[in-house]
């Protein structure tokens, strides 16, 4: 984060402390959303059964957000990189009298 804040730690730790709020809230709002089980049947093969499909596919999850979040790190590490160029307007300036 220093790199992409060119060594402004103050910003660079605030935002990573909103990636870090963001990140635990989306997982666990997730999380609370498919917590919900209907089982029909009350024997211990469907509860297992059911368990691992929901701690399976919340870990699927917990992967595909951390790589999405290294993504964007990375991303904002290599714009921070380039030199920046001032905006050029798309047509030269006319000089109406």
């Amino acid at each position: 984060m220093l790199d992409i804040f060119k060594g402004r730690e103050e910003i660079a730790q605030a935002t990573n402390k909103l990636f870090e709020t963001g990140f635990y809230l989306l997982n666990i709002g997730f999380a609370l959303m498919i917590l919900k089980i209907n089982l029909y049947t009350n024997d211990y093969q469907n509860l297992v059964e059911a368990l691992s499909y929901k701690i399976g596919s919340f870990s699927i999850y917990l992967g595909l957000m951390l790589f999405i979040n290294l993504y964007f790190f990375f991303r904002g590490k290599r714009k921070s990189s380039q030199p920046h160029q001032p905006q050029q307007p798309p047509f030269p300036p006319r000089i109406v009298a």
